[in-house]
């Protein structure tokens, strides 16, 4: 039997049927239309669908009533939902009203693969014991000292957040600044420095930690520097050019 996909508003519909459920016993289209934010008409539709997919039980001025295959699909909606906002707010300091909207838009595709993975991250930030202190909450002292919410901690002081931007070379790369390249030059992007206002305008434009770029034209003062990631062009002022640390390949 091939399993039935649902689309991300049928989803969403599961998940509110299942929420007022569990808050008022029972769920009204009524109620369903104020929560999805549609006309009762459109939720009525909805559910004649969802209860030919046998997601709900639903008959004409009845309450709309899941079924085991609505359950099931709506309470893995649900717990998504809620490590992925609780992520948010608890790894990465977002503001709630934010983790909420944006943990609903990421829980449609996200794969089984990829959310196991970021449980795993939660769990040994949370929990790995292999540290002095737990590695979560010297990320939330990462966070707090690059967007300058509290002093720099001690331990901060060597780190890119105040100090020491660019990192050192490595084995097989020399690490600097993308400022510092010379036409033609490839590298791929490891790091994004301090400034928390330059450092997501960088991210706006698609270059993150891992991007891959050669750099088309050398800017100045005056003029953008111009890479290619990706196969997509970019320019950047000097002072972002200047945020960013680069991996090249060492010359023989």
């Amino acid at each position: 039997m091939t399993q039935t996909i649902l689309s991300e508003s049928q989803q969403d519909y599961l998940k509110i049927v299942l929420d007022l459920i569990n808050e008022k016993k029972v769920a009204r289209i009524k109620e369903i239309a104020r929560r999805k934010g549609v006309s009762m008409p459109s939720v009525t539709e909805a559910m004649r669908k969802l209860s030919k997919e046998d997601f709900v039980q639903y008959s004409v001025r009845e309450f709309v009533e899941l079924t085991p295959a609505g359950e099931t699909a709506a309470h893995r909606l649900s717990s998504k939902n809620m490590f992925l906002k609780n992520f948010f707010i608890d790894v990465l300091g977002i503001e709630n009203s934010i983790a909420e909207k944006e943990a609903c838009e990421l829980e449609h595709h996200l794969s089984v693969a990829t959310l196991d993975r970021l449980i795993l991250l939660y769990q040994f930030l949370s929990e790995c014991k292999k540290n002095d202190q737990l590695t979560l909450h010297l990320l939330k002292n990462c966070v707090r000292s690059a967007e300058g919410m509290s002093e720099i901690d001690p331990e901060c002081k060597s780190c890119f957040v105040t100090s020491n931007f660019p990192h050192q070379m490595g084995k097989s790369t020399v690490h600097t600044l993308l400022a510092k390249l010379n036409r033609g030059q490839k590298g791929q992007v490891v790091m994004l420095g301090p400034d928390t206002e330059l450092r997501r305008r960088i991210i706006e434009k698609g270059l993150l930690p891992g991007s891959a770029f050669v750099l088309e034209e050398k800017g100045d003062a005056e003029s953008p520097y111009r890479i290619l990631s990706d196969g997509c062009s970019v320019e950047l002022d000097i002072k972002a050019a200047n945020m960013i640390e680069v991996a090249i390949e060492q010359s023989n």
